[in-house]
């Protein structure tokens, strides 16, 4: 059964607008959980799942500043990719690398994975505060703009949206936690909240929750109002999209405290288990408030902390800065260190596709699902190219030339060596397809579905042997194939879920360690522009 990816409810089979409430599912990404803390929440605090979550390999601080530009890069070489798998087949993509999706049955140990997305999400964050985070989507002005700091920043107030102050013990205490520039500032070294014996200031908690609202405009950007964002209106008076009875001031700031509590306990973890950084991250964070000086005066900014106020309103200073880098690469370092040396013995992962056996077949996961890995020379129809295969009609004689040179060169093949090492050399000086030719026409961790119909047969054959060879037509032209290989995929998404849960024991059980309490009367929040 399909569910919605805005409320969660049940979709009727075959459609895809929600009967609840009413949104079209189609192509929309699925929304995060929403998160909640309380002031004397006893359990963990519950982790956000994000789309495309895993594990990744810990970057340097100075590759973190650059994802962003990156993710652009990749953007433009969208066209270079379609047109480089020819025989791919234009449906819906699979993922098989997470079979088993969030928001419709997870299996234990997938928040793990959640929260290490958010780590590696929160890492390219962090860099955008220090290295420009202005010129991206959620803010405003240009950089030549920049205001004094005696320009008091004040949003513009919707009193009918505000809600009415709430319950003390939550993020609804207030309606509304935006305060002026003077007010914030006033209050920095004030203590909002403890998880166990580590407090954090206001001057911190600024930081942190701009850490959680850009995080959320850079993953979305304008898909926001899929979720009912609005990011040139105040967070104060837009009802959330996602957490019921809530602002999105509210959700943002009962996610940063989330997010405060686990990076504090992971931190904690870290010194406990006598775990070091290495020795580059060390030198970088010592390094930071030399490194924000320099930043602020190529920006035309009187000081680092002018910088920072800019980018993440009043009342952060450079030691907060620094303290919340601290804890948050230390964490993160240990988090990928157990992370990366955890293994599952053949026993822990049978049982854990056992006990979600039924789960893994929903999500098309079976004892007997299985990836290939393939390699084929492509012959066009003569006089056709990459351009004109997909748009013009070709004559049977066309065709039957182009199978005539399929055939040659097979039975080039057949008549040299015979090894898959031969056939890739022949792919790579002869095959029209630009997708895999340069890699010896191969195409790795093939999912039945995933090909052209009749290529997607022939890989498929219940009885296709490693080193079998033919000739398949396509309506790309003719595929002289190689099978190289198969994959049965349940040990290894099994094996994943061993360690995630694991993992995920690992974080509960240091939150578990620091239970929080947040004075929540004490909050303010400083005002950043939001608006296109």
């Amino acid at each position: 059964m399909e569910h919605c990816k805005f409320c969660e409810a049940e979709l009727e089979e075959g459609s895809m607008v929600c009967p609840s409430c009413g949104r079209d599912n189609t192509d929309a990404p699925r929304e995060p959980e929403a998160e909640n803390v309380t002031c004397e929440a006893q359990e963990p605090a519950e982790k956000k799942t994000e789309e495309d979550t895993g594990t990744q390999e810990e970057n340097t601080p100075a590759e973190d500043a650059e994802a962003e530009n990156a993710k652009a890069e990749d953007d433009g070489d969208s066209e270079e990719k379609e047109a480089a798998e020819v025989s791919r087949e234009p449906e819906e993509e699979k993922e098989p690398s997470a079979p088993i999706q969030p928001g419709v049955k997870m299996t234990p140990g997938k928040a793990a994975a959640a929260v290490a997305g958010l780590v590696v999400l929160a890492a390219v964050v962090v860099a955008l505060v220090l290295w420009g985070m202005k010129d991206s989507i959620f803010r405003k002005d240009a950089l030549s703009e920049t205001p004094s700091a005696e320009t008091e920043t004040t949003a513009p107030v919707v009193e009918a949206t505000i809600p009415e102050d709430g319950d003390p013990d939550n993020e609804t205490c207030k309606g509304s936690y935006s305060a002026s520039d003077e007010e914030v500032i006033a209050a920095r070294d004030t203590v909002v909240a403890t998880a166990g014996e580590y407090p954090l200031t206001l001057g911190e908690l600024q930081i942190y929750y701009w850490q959680e609202v850009s995080s959320f405009l850079n993953q979305y950007g304008s898909y926001a109002p899929y979720f009912g964002l609005d990011y040139t209106q105040p967070l104060d008076t837009q009802p959330c999209g996602i957490m019921e009875g809530r602002t999105w001031q509210q959700y943002f700031l009962a996610s940063a405290l989330n997010s405060w509590r686990t990076y504090q306990a992971l931190d904690a973890e870290a010194a406990a288990q006598g775990f070091e950084m290495e020795q580059e991250l060390k030198d970088y964070i010592a390094a930071l408030p030399e490194t924000m000086e320099e930043e602020a005066v190529s920006k035309d900014f009187e000081s680092a902390e002018d910088l920072l106020r800019y980018n993440v309103g009043p009342g952060a200073t450079v030691a907060d800065y620094v303290k919340f880098m601290e804890v948050y690469y230390r964490g993160y370092s240990y988090f990928n260190d157990f992370y990366s040396n955890l293994t599952a013995t053949d026993e822990e992962i049978a049982d854990m596709f056992a006990l979600h056996e039924e789960e893994y077949a929903q999500q098309g996961l079976t004892r007997d699902t299985k990836t290939v890995n393939v390699r084929h020379i492509l012959i066009y129809p003569e006089g056709a190219t990459t351009d004109t295969i997909r748009t013009e009609t070709f004559s049977e004689e066309a065709w039957a030339a182009g199978e005539a040179a399929a055939q040659a060169l097979l039975e080039e093949w057949l008549q040299g060596e015979q090894t898959e090492e031969s056939f890739a050399a022949l792919a790579q000086e002869h095959s029209q397809d630009p997708g895999s030719a340069a890699n010896g026409g191969l195409y790795t961790d093939v999912y039945e579905g995933d090909m052209v119909e009749a290529f997607d047969a022939w890989c498929f054959d219940p009885l296709r042997q490693v080193g079998d060879y033919g000739i398949v037509r396509t309506e790309y032209g003719y595929h002289i194939m190689y099978y190289s290989g198969e994959t049965i995929q349940w040990p290894i998404h099994a094996e994943s879920d061993v360690i995630n849960e694991k993992t995920n024991n690992m974080v509960d059980a240091a939150v578990e360690k620091l239970p929080i309490q947040v004075d929540y009367d004490k909050i303010l929040l400083g005002v950043v522009d939001l608006g296109a």
